[in-house]
């Protein structure tokens, strides 16, 4: 029992079968290592099976709506990220590919075998023997409530039914799983840093292994608070792990919604006592600008968002984060202007602009402007109208000229995300339609696009044609802000490959030609493995000139505090150069109280990297 439990083990930890990389992954284990876990055995827990020895805590069950491999796409017929659809729990076998590949707007479980070996935020790796659990809304809700690491799982795929199952054998799996976490990474960072302090991680280590032997005792009230108590104390000893890095980008996304710029102040405060160092502000958002701009007034759009009339927000975050010796980098939304209907708001910019406004391929003759089914319902405008591209630059001119800020960060750099050639139904989600972009494809090509047939050496084509439309904007904005010492930066996708066919974004190129100074991917996924990959690709395909500065979702996602840090042991472990939290709203105790640790806090320890 003991070696299977090892095997089973050692295959999900090192799970990441496509990556050279992967040997160096966060949770690589030793066959050494992996015989220091010790089965339960000695207390009646099968797991291969549920023992009857072993004491339920809770149970519940819950429909499926789909296990795939089976019908590709959810019964609404709609193409939604990882076939997932509203509400819905859905099943993925290996057969179905390699990823889930759904979006950050869930919860999913990672099943080895028939149990629950890791709990992410979406799109994860599937295990070649096990499955993936996903939900959305509803179902993304039961699967927060209802499965832990360590929960077992029965399927009864006859009457499309999940059951789950938490024992007191669940949380001494769990608390076995954390304490090799921390003595994984603890061996990591002994290599990475100088003058490594580990008397905290080592005090909390050994009372989780105390804890953990005490509860192996019995099946009692006790011997569960003895485990659910190891836990706690792996999970403080990890958060010691990690160290403070002088010279690293400690960053965090902002929307604003203070009032005054006395609550401008108070929010910087908590920023700077947190540990951050870089704010990126969101300015340009929904079509709107949070600063009054005499570039929206004098294209008959509205000069300031409504909500922040009678202060200029912009000019008080700058101020405040220049007094606090932090940067102030603008957050600029490109091509996305929100999900309002453009005719209920006359100073709209579609409402006053309405041939800028993006188009499907099945929609491609409509006069009114095409929402996105599942991007918030929102609308984008066109990045091959070359009045569309003016307007952007002038804009950010404006801000540039009127406010001493540090940096532009670039985002909805990008087409809305469209089908694949490959699906059945991409011509309703396939953008980029408009009438400027038609009638220009046509002067050089002679074809118009909504006759190109997908996967053809025209549509490779359209392809390039888009491609290039989002490569010019980057690069007219670079040229725009030549000698004012203002660093560029963009969102990216790191997928590579689905980028360029689903999103028209090449930031690849972007980095090559120094177009930009330094790319914030997006890491949408509480799968460390997936990020650890990820990031593997991302720094390959990227010029060394280019500074990486990794988006993290994981509170976002509501994930757990120690896959923050894990994140963060993994961009470190890759020598990339900073940290860009999302976001600042939704940075919960748990995750500010991890940070200030002492990964994030310079009080705790100032050393450097090996």
């Amino acid at each position: 029992m003991k070696k299977i439990f090892a095997i089973v083990l050692l295959v999900l930890l090192l799970h990441a079968p496509s990556y050279a990389a992967a040997k160096d992954s966060l949770l690589e284990i030793s066959d050494t290592s992996a015989s220091k876990l010790q089965s339960d055995s000695e207390s009646g827990i099968e797991y291969g099976k549920l023992s009857k020895k072993d004491r339920i805590i809770s149970k519940s069950s819950r429909k499926i709506d789909a296990i795939y491999p089976g019908c590709r796409y959810n019964k609404l017929g709609i193409s939604y990220p990882g076939n997932r659809g509203p509400n819905q729990l859905v099943v993925y076998k290996r057969e179905y590919g390699r990823r889930t590949l759904t979006n950050e707007f869930g919860k999913e479980a990672v099943v080895v075998g028939d149990t629950v070996v890791r709990l992410t935020g979406a799109d994860s790796i599937i295990p070649h023997d096990g499955f993936v659990i996903s939900g959305h809304g509803s179902a993304a809700k039961w699967i927060s409530a209802n499965l832990k690491v360590g929960t077992k799982i029965r399927i009864d795929e006859k009457n499309n039914v999940l059951h789950a199952f938490t024992t007191i054998g669940s949380f001494r799996y769990c608390a076995k799983i954390k304490i090799n976490e921390v003595e994984q990474i603890l061996d990591k960072t002994r290599k990475q840093y100088k003058n490594r302090d580990e008397k905290k991680v080592k005090e909390y280590l050994k009372k989780a292994k105390k804890e953990l032997k005490r509860s192996c005792s019995s099946n009692s009230n006790s011997a569960l608070q003895s485990a659910k108590d190891s836990i706690v104390s792996s999970q403080i000893a990890l958060s010691y792990t990690l160290p403070y890095l002088e010279n690293e980008l400690k960053g965090v996304w902002v929307r604003p919604v203070q009032k005054s710029e006395a609550e401008v102040e108070r929010t910087l405060d908590e920023m700077k006592e947190l540990g951050v160092n870089t704010i990126f502000l969101e300015t340009f958002f929904h079509g709107k600008t949070i600063f009054p701009s005499e570039i929206m007034k004098s294209y008959g759009f509205e000069s300031q968002n409504r909500i922040f009339r009678g202060y200029d927000p912009l000019s008080c975050w700058v101020r405040g984060a220049h007094k606090r010796n932090m940067k102030l980098h603008i957050w600029f939304q490109s091509f996305y202007i929100g999900n309002k209907l453009p005719q209920e708001d006359a100073y709209n910019i579609l409402a006053v602009r309405p041939m800028w406004g993006n188009r499907t391929k099945a929609k491609s003759e409509q006069s009114e402007p095409v929402a996105h089914i599942s991007e918030h319902r929102g609308y984008f405008i066109d990045p091959a109208n070359p009045e569309v591209i003016d307007f952007l630059t002038k804009l950010i001119l404006e801000i540039c000229a009127k406010y001493d800020i540090d940096g532009v960060n670039l985002d909805y750099v990008r087409y809305p995300l469209s089908a694949k050639a490959s699906s059945s139904n991409y011509e309703a989600s396939n953008w980029g339609y408009t009438p400027y972009a038609r009638e220009e494809f046509k002067k050089i090509y002679g074809v118009d696009p909504v006759d190109i047939k997908a996967n053809t050496s025209m549509w490779n084509k359209w392809d390039n044609y888009r491609q290039e439309r989002i490569t010019k904007y980057v690069a007219n904005i670079k040229d725009a802000l030549k000698d004012r010492g203002i660093v560029l930066s963009a969102v990216a996708f790191p997928d590579y490959k689905s980028s360029l066919e689903t999103k028209q974004q090449n930031w690849q190129r972007w980095s090559a030609y120094n177009y930009v100074d330094a790319l914030t991917p997006l890491i949408l996924t509480a799968d460390y493995n997936l990020a650890d990959s990820m990031l593997n690709e991302f720094k390959r395909k990227t010029s060394s000139k280019t500074k990486i500065y990794p988006g993290l979702f994981v509170s976002f996602m509501e994930g757990e505090s120690e896959d923050l840090l894990k994140q963060i042991h993994i961009i470190r472990n890759q020598n990339l150069d900073g940290i860009v939290l999302f976001d600042w709203a939704h940075m919960d105790k748990k995750y500010t109280d991890v940070l200030r640790t002492c990964v994030f806090a310079k009080q705790c320890e100032n050393i450097e990297k090996k």
